[in-house]
């Protein structure tokens, strides 16, 4: 039964956070489509890069926040993104809270722009002998089996601890008779 539970439980946390990709050249304009829009009934959405908001579309009213470049809302709530850079390039979420009755919805677009060329004279090649303490890192999401026992977990110590409070609740009221 509790696999049933598990079952229908990873199902819905894969058909509420969804992800794309696109890829586009450097200073090519970008529209990344939110890809859990299904209807312009809600109470808010907002584009984020990372952890930074970047807009906000509420109650017909653009909130734009201090993001640090120029974007717009496209066709159904898309994000603009004019004339990409590399530095563009990450993960965008797309977060949609709904009305009373409804779901919140969560999706995730990857961006990835290509460097930019530029058609430069040919010189004569210099070697430079440079390392580099501070080596960049790739970074590499969680597979699904490691974000679900995170969640399993955390759902197991929070009702060890509920059970623990009801406990000692129950002792210190003995107690007061």
């Amino acid at each position: 039964m509790s696999q049933v539970i598990l079952f229908i439980g990873l199902l819905l946390v894969h058909h509420t956070t969804q992800t794309h990709s696109e890829e586009k050249r450097c200073n090519a304009d970008a529209t990344l489509k939110c890809p859990v829009f299904s209807s312009k009934d809600f109470f808010s959405l907002t584009w984020y890069k990372g952890d930074i908001p970047i807009i906000r579309r509420r109650k017909d009213q653009t909130q734009p926040s201090n993001f640090s470049r120029d974007v717009d809302f496209g066709e159904n709530f898309s994000l603009f993104l004019p004339k990409v850079k590399p530095e563009d390039s990450g993960t965008y979420k797309c977060d949609i809270r709904a009305i009373v009755g409804q779901r919140n919805k969560e999706g995730y677009v990857r961006l990835r722009v290509n460097v930019c060329s530029s058609a430069l004279p040919l010189t004569t090649p210099t070697v430079l002998n440079v390392t580099r303490s501070n080596q960049i890192c790739p970074v590499e999401d969680f597979p699904f089996m490691w974000t679900a026992t995170g969640y399993l977990t955390v759902a197991f110590v929070k009702v060890i601890l509920s059970l623990i409070s009801i406990q000692v609740n129950m002792i210190h009221f003995l107690h007061l008779f």
